[in-house]
This record gives C-alpha cells, sequence and structure tokens, in this order.
C-alpha cells in the first residue's frame, strides 16, 4: 500500500519494449522566410531554453547555422563580460539553455554591435528582451498578456513568416513615400523658384493665386494619391538593409530635388517670357506657364516612379492609379482651360495645337535629365558595389 508513487517503484523490473520519439517540425513557411530574410540581409537568431544538441538540430532544419557552428549556452553567456559577449554575438546564431537574464544582455550586445535588433516571444520570460529591443514582437494566440504588453507590435497568426512578410511591405512603402516626395517637393520648389525667378527678372508673377491652388491641390493631388500605389520593384527584397542613420531624403535625393527643381523653373519662366515677346497676352503667357508647370508634374511623376531603376524597364501599366491619376489630372486642367467658367475663375485662355507641342517637348526635358543622372549613378554603383556586411536586424525565436 503506497501512500506516494515514486520513479525509483516505477523503474524496477522493466522490459524495454521500444522508444517513441515526438516532434513538432519546422512550419515550411518559417524555413522560406528565414531564407528570405538571409537574401534581404537580415540575420536570424534563435534563443531558445531547448538542449544544446536540440536547439543545433533546429538551427540546422530552419536554415540558422549550418549544424556545425558554435552554440552557446546560458551558462557560457553567464561566464561572459559585456566585451567578450560583444564579440560572440557577432558569430553566433543559435544560443541554448538561455534565462530571460541572458536574453536581455545578448539583445543588448547585439545593439551595441549596431544591428537593428527585433525580437519575438510568446512568454514572461521574452518580456525583458522585447521591452528592450528596437522592434518587439509578440505572438497573439500563444502570448501572454505580460509579452503583448510588453511588445511593439502582436502577431496574430504567430507565424514568423509573417514577419518577413511585414519587412517585405515596409520596405515597400518607405520606397513609396520617397516617390511621393521626390514628386513634391522638386515641383513646390519649381514653383517657388519661378516666382523668385520672376521677381528677379522683373517680370509678371507666371501664377495667379488660383492657379498655383489649382496646381497643388488638383492636378498634384491625383499623382501623389496614385504614386502611393506604386508596387513593390523588383528585388526590393534583395536589397541590403539601408543605413538606420539614413533619413527619408537621403543625399541621392536632395541633389536630384535640386536639380529638377531648378529646371522646371527655368523650363516654366522660358515659357512664360517667350510667349510675352510673342505679343501674347498676360492672360494668355500665365495659361502656358501653368501648363507648362502641369505637364513637368505629368512626366515627373512618371520619374518618380524609380529611384535608380529607368523608366523604360518599369510597365506603363503596372501601376494602374498612376495611368488613371495622370489622365484625371490631364482633363482636369484642360477643363481649367477650354471650360468657359473655369476659364472666368482661374484667368485662362485657350492654347492652340501647336503650343501643346512646345510645351510637351520643353516638359520632357525632365525625363532626359533624370534619366541621365540615374545612369550615371547606376555606373558608378556598379564600380564602388561591395559585399553586404550582414543583417541589421536580428530574430529571436522564443522558442
Amino acid at each position: 500500500d503506497l501512500q506516494e508513487l515514486t520513479h525509483r517503484e516505477v523503474e524496477g523490473d522493466l522490459i524495454l519494449a521500444g522508444v517513441q520519439g515526438m516532434m513538432d517540425p519546422p512550419r515550411p513557411e518559417a524555413i522560406e522566410a528565414i531564407r528570405g530574410c538571409k537574401e534581404a540581409g537580415i540575420r536570424v537568431v534563435m534563443i531558445t531554453g531547448d538542449h544544446p544538441t536540440t536547439a543545433r538540430a533546429i538551427g540546422r532544419m530552419i536554415g540558422i547555422g549550418d549544424g556545425k557552428a558554435a552554440v552557446l549556452t546560458g551558462k557560457e553567456v553567464e561566464a561572459l563580460t559585456d566585451d567578450e559577449l560583444l564579440a560572440k554575438v557577432k558569430e553566433v546564431s543559435v544560443y541554448a539553455r538561455v534565462s530571460p537574464h541572458h536574453k536581455l544582455r545578448i539583445t543588448r550586445q547585439l545593439q551595441k554591435y549596431g544591428e537593428v535588433v527585433a525580437v519575438t516571444g510568446d512568454g514572461v520570460n521574452d518580456a525583458p528582451a522585447l521591452k528592450a529591443a528596437h522592434i518587439g514582437v509578440a505572438m497573439g494566440k500563444s502570448g501572454t498578456d505580460v509579452a503583448k504588453e510588453a511588445a511593439d507590435m502582436v502577431i496574430t497568426d504567430d507565424n514568423f513568416a509573417t514577419i518577413f512578410h511585414a519587412v517585405e511591405e515596409g520596405r515597400i512603402v518607405f520606397d513609396n513615400i520617397r516617390k511621393v516626395i521626390f514628386f513634391l517637393i522638386p515641383t513646390g520648389v519649381a514653383a517657388i523658384g519661378s516666382i523668385l525667378l520672376s521677381i528677379f527678372l522683373g517680370l509678371p508673377i507666371p501664377y495667379t493665386p488660383s492657379q498655383l491652388l489649382w496646381i497643388n491641390l488638383v492636378t498634384n493631388g491625383f499623382q501623389v494619391i496614385a504614386l502611393t500605389f506604386e508596387p513593390g520593384e523588383q528585388g526590393v527584397v534583395h536589397r541590403p538593409p539601408r543605413d538606420p542613420r539614413e533619413g527619408i531624403m537621403s543625399r541621392v535625393l536632395i541633389e536630384r530635388t535640386v536639380l529638377v527643381g531648378l529646371l522646371i523653373s527655368i523650363g516654366v519662366i522660358y515659357k512664360f517670357v517667350h510667349t510675352l515677346d510673342l505679343g501674347a497676352s498676360l492672360e494668355k503667357a500665365r495659361t502656358v506657364a501653368v501648363t507648362t508647370m502641369v505637364f513637368f508634374q505629368f512626366f515627373q511623376a512618371v520619374n518618380s516612379r524609380s529611384e535608380t531603376e529607368s523608366i523604360f524597364r518599369l510597365s506603363p501599366l503596372g501601376n494602374p492609379m498612376l495611368a488613371y491619376g495622370l489622365l484625371a489630372s490631364v482633363l482636369a486642367h484642360l477643363g481649367s482651360i477650354y471650360l468657359a467658367p473655369l476659364q472666368w475663375i482661374f484667368g485662362t485662355e485657350p492654347i492652340q495645337g501647336m503650343e501643346w507641342l512646345k510645351i510637351a517637348a520643353m516638359s520632357l526635358t525632365v525625363v532626359l535629365v533624370v534619366e541621365i543622372d540615374k545612369w550615371i549613378r547606376r555606373r558608378r554603383q556598379g564600380r564602388e558595389i561591395k559585399p553586404s556586411n550582414g543583417a541589421l536586424q536580428s530574430f529571436d525565436s522564443g522558442v
């Protein structure tokens, strides 16, 4: 009559009938996502409480390490100084038998090394590292409330592949913000520049206030909205991560903004002065100036579809929204020129056929200039390209 059943009573007089092994295999999409992370320059780090042998095997299965790489245990982490651990995190991608404190130390040393660190986790023990990371990502289904509270983001499907897709979408969104900026700022600079240039030359202002509002609120608006729908460029996930110190306005965008702004300003003033020299009325000259600005915007919107690729390599209908936006802006501007009520509001006069061709030819110069600039920068980048130094993001598996 046993009061308590212990291992000693159970383990006696047994006959081995067999061995059963259990395995929870990784999701196929997670393996693909890790492979995609590597191609995107994102280093994936697995931190787990499992036995080192188990951790090494899992790492090999999902593509982290080669199965022979060193696995750092929590006991070994505990024995290392911060400087020694900093040297280790540069190379080690699999950690086993770690405590919450070890996860926090590893996260901080990765940050000290210069990585942009995202940590994933679902348990209470993951909370310190989730809080310390640049981006804490908690699991929505299996995650504890403590982990969700500490995280910056919650993945509702508990799927690592979702993080990779979010990185891809984030790059597309960031690119599109730059595209909108490259469209808006040069045209805004051009509007201001042409006004200042006309004042400097002692000329009438080339636009009326209502025409400026028309340019910025209507014709600009269609194209800005359309550019936000630009699909991701080819190879967007294969690019190395950008320098985190680089702002939205990169040096390339600043230089190109100045170049395009000056070109449009000079083009608008040239058409304005040329029309006045032909004996046309001020209203007619202003109509030509505004139309030239609208056409420059038209072609600049096309330029803005890619920061590096030639527009001739992009599908004309790759962004249907842009095609509709460009058509809408042109039709709206035609209405302001040829519809009597709008002529009265905006002070415009009709433009003859030959003048349209001259305006279009002048506006096309912005495509030529930007294409030459892109070509020069591609050639220069091709000569200076260097191998990637690795990832800027690290993920903790939270296993």
